[in-house]
């Protein structure tokens, strides 16, 4: 394989990750910015193989272009992420200490397994 047509393939990978990564799925980006991962790691170990001949400025620069898309691609998967955190946020917010569905407890965080008689039937 020439050095020409892997980054073609290249090329082509994030064409198709793109959309993916523009969706409003959550699995579909997780799967694609895994493959992306997966891509990046393979292309890196086949570069490693090219004589330094190969490398002329013409794909020097496609290099180049391939880096700027990934690094836009990295930008809306970190933006995406955020907006994600922030979101969950706002819907499951932490909660603090011993506050829970019924309110703060009276019992000392080691006695907190005598609740449970509290609902214990004798008998």
């Amino acid at each position: 394989m020439q050095l020409q047509q892997a980054l073609e393939q290249m090329d082509g990978m994030l064409d198709l990750l793109a959309p993916l990564l523009s969706g409003n799925e959550p699995d579909a980006i997780e799967q694609a910015a895994e493959q992306l991962r997966q891509s990046m790691s393979a292309f890196v170990r086949l570069a490693q193989q090219f004589e330094p001949a190969a490398f002329t400025p013409r794909n020097v620069a496609h290099m180049q272009a391939i880096s700027e898309r990934l690094t836009q691609m990295r930008g809306h998967i970190i933006k995406m992420a955020a907006i994600t955190s922030q979101q969950l946020q706002t819907l499951l917010p932490e909660q603090s200490g011993g506050n829970h569905t019924y309110g703060a407890s009276k019992i000392p965080p080691g006695a907190a397994a005598s609740v449970a008689r509290l609902y214990h039937v004798s008998g």
